[in-house]
């Protein structure tokens, strides 16, 4: 006899008949341009204003009135709690049990409601029982996928030809690839494959009219509020668990899983002939004065009406950790095209390098695209060898600017 279904969070609860879809926009502006709907806050009339676009497209959804009640009122994101537990007695190895089950003509087995390859099957499992040994949590995820209200779920693990991890709704189904993750521009958190796979099937049990409303509330620096609600919710539980940091953004880039601990790039700073590694927690601002050997040179302002000095940072391991796609310098030069061009070099506090051109940034999130070329080696500054190491004179800049504009 089949098990009964399971909802994975408690239905939200009905908002007074006063709380109209009217009185749900209306917002007020504040002196710092920001725009406040209860304790819902927006960045700009920009934000704002899409937001109240959004809901009057999604008019009468079911759960809307009752997520923009919640949100208005409490400040909390539905979905972002622990979802409901798996009872007890649930094992792992009895929800992956497949020793009497055949696949199907399609191939798929089927646990329940959820449909794993046959082909697949293994590292699904092997991924289930590293994440559900760790977190009841993935454990709670895996028995509602397998005893869903509504309709079957299929979970794909994917080639490193799709590296985008995603839940797509239509299909109702999640695509994971454990062969990359996921590195936050803002700070440098990284995600690895477990926790993703965890991440995607939150976006799954919060499908529906909750969900889609907190897909249509955009936020700044997460997308929208479903993105926020898995960020802040499950995912930032999980990098607990990982001892990890967290991600405070969904801005961020598709890294191959070896860089996650098998490699940490870090920064060297070689300046008067001595080299020291840069530590957690650096920051050189500086113009682009030269590349050669995998180092990038930086005319560096002094402190008060200290003259600009040279010097020269290099990025080790990192052509290692991220494949041929991402060479050091490219990293260290964020976008400079050429001499002159100012840049920022930062590391996380862990150590590792922040990477934040925007462009770049988009280009590899959205598009995974590889990076357009850049040459190898940029001309040196004009002067004798010994010059390098000395204070850079105001009357030298000129050569030094002008050598490649």
């Amino acid at each position: 006899m089949a098990e009964p279904a399971s909802h994975p969070y408690e239905p939200l609860a009905d908002p007074p008949k006063s709380f109209t879809l009217h009185e749900a926009l209306q917002g007020t502006k504040t002196a710092d341009g920001h725009w406040h709907v209860g304790k819902l806050e927006f960045a700009n009339t920009k934000e704002y204003s899409d937001f109240r676009v959004g809901q009057v497209e999604m008019a009468g959804t079911k759960g809307q009135l009752a997520t923009l009640y919640a949100l208005e009122t409490t400040g909390k994101i539905p979905g972002s709690e622990s979802m409901n537990a798996a009872p007890p007695g649930t094992t792992i190895d009895g929800l992956l049990d497949v020793k009497d089950k055949k696949p199907d003509a399609q191939g798929f087995y089927h646990l329940g409601t959820l449909r794993v390859q046959k082909d697949e099957f293994s590292q699904f499992a092997d991924l289930q029982k590293n994440i559900c040994g760790k977190n009841p949590e993935a454990l709670a995820a895996l028995y509602h996928m397998e005893h869903a209200p509504d309709r079957p779920v299929t979970f794909r693990v994917t080639g490193d030809n799709d590296r985008n991890d995603r839940y797509e709704d239509g299909p109702n189904t999640i695509h994971w690839n454990p062969h990359t993750s996921a590195r936050d521009n803002r700070n440098g958190a990284r995600v690895d494959p477990g926790t993703a796979a965890l991440h995607e099937e939150t976006h799954w049990a919060l499908r529906g009219g909750v969900g889609d409303t907190l897909s249509s509330i955009p936020s700044k620096e997460y997308s929208d509020y479903n993105e926020r609600a898995v960020i802040e919710g499950s995912e930032a539980r999980m990098q607990d668990i990982e001892s990890r940091s967290k991600r405070h953004s969904h801005h961020g880039h598709v890294i191959p899983v070896r860089e996650l601990d098998s490699i940490a790039p870090s920064v060297t700073v070689r300046q008067n002939g001595t080299e020291r590694e840069a530590g957690p927690g650096f920051q050189q601002s500086g113009r682009v004065i030269g590349m050669k050997d995998g180092w990038v040179t930086l005319a560096v302002r002094g402190d008060g009406n200290q003259p600009e000095h040279r010097m020269d940072l290099k990025v080790e391991q990192l052509e290692a950790a991220f494949g041929h796609d991402l060479p050091a310098e490219r990293v260290l030069l964020n976008g400079a095209q050429k001499h002159g061009d100012t840049v920022t070099i930062s590391t996380t506090n862990d150590g590792r390098i922040v990477y934040a051109n925007p462009a770049q940034e988009k280009r590899i999130h959205d598009q995974h695209q590889p990076w357009p070329p850049f040459p190898k080696e940029m001309p040196q500054f004009s002067g004798s060898p010994d010059l390098a190491e000395r204070p850079i004179v105001p009357s030298q800049k000129a050569d030094l600017v002008g050598v490649a504009r």
